[in-house]
């Protein structure tokens, strides 16, 4: 079928047969809104919202780093659970609020990873990092800050800032924080292990310090600039546009199938 992407197989894609890399390891990383300190709560349906969600992905076949933004209204199936971590059924929202539905920790995690992993046609998902976005200062001023051009001025905007505003400033900031830190790393490889145990308490993550400091040996020497990163094609709702009242992003799911093709497999022949 060319239109269902096989993992463990190989797809045909306009008229060209592909593979599927598996040496390719992939992240999650998401910006959690609720403030305090990352931890679980014996309460379900109460974990803050996704309001970043960037896919990592290492090529080694290519020695190459992408990154995905994901916009955090993109509209999707939301697995909806109650109080109790009951699952009550699927609707359609914004992929940010599936995190909402879980305990706030490794549940939650869980959920949008799965989330994510569904939207991407089921590619696997290596590992996951939540972050409390309070403390995104914090992790910023362990590299000895970043200065990224100002797009726009967000002094007092908040929350009024739009999906895709948000988006933008945050992947700009995320490209100029890993070609920092990559620049850091190649001078130091303990210095993300080090950033890893200083931001344990504002963090959730199945990635241990162990398998940090060999993904700072094995990648660290990847090309990664602007231009590796691959945004998602779709289409953005204002929310005085949508039904919701709340900002919408629909993903072209042509574009996003060759995307993902080009991004996560390799021509055969």
């Amino acid at each position: 079928d060319e239109n269902n992407i096989q993992q463990d197989g190989d797809i045909r894609y306009k008229g060209q047969n592909y593979n599927y890399n598996d040496d390719m390891l992939t992240f999650l990383f998401m910006g959690i809104d609720e403030e305090g300190k990352a931890e679980a709560s014996e309460e379900h349906a109460k974990g803050g919202q996704a309001d970043a969600l960037f896919l990592f992905v290492l090529n080694p076949h290519e020695e190459v780093i992408k990154l995905i933004p994901i916009n955090s209204s993109t509209m999707t199936a939301i697995d909806v659970y109650d109080e109790q971590g009951v699952h009550e059924g699927t609707i359609t929202a914004q992929i940010s609020t599936q995190h909402g539905f879980g305990d706030g920790g490794k549940v939650s995690c869980e959920y949008q990873v799965e989330a994510v992993r569904k939207l991407f046609y089921g590619i696997p998902i290596s590992g996951y990092l939540a972050v409390d976005m309070d403390s995104i200062p914090e992790v910023i001023t362990l590299i000895d800050g970043i200065d990224p051009e100002v797009l726009e001025d967000v002094v007092g905007s908040g929350a009024g800032l739009s999906a895709d505003s948000r988006l933008t400033r945050q992947t700009q900031l995320l490209t100029e924080f890993i070609g920092k830190v990559k620049g850091l790393t190649g001078k130091d490889f303990t210095i993300p292990v080090r950033m890893y145990h200083e931001i344990a308490d504002g963090t959730v993550t199945n990635i241990s310090a162990d398998e940090v400091a060999y993904l700072a040996t094995f990648a660290g020497d990847y090309y990664f600039d602007a231009g590796e990163v691959v945004m998602v094609p779709g289409k953005s709702v204002s929310g005085g546009e949508s039904l919701s009242g709340c900002d919408e992003f629909y993903a072209d799911e042509d574009g996003m199938y060759g995307m993902i093709v080009d991004v996560f497999y390799e021509p055969v022949g």
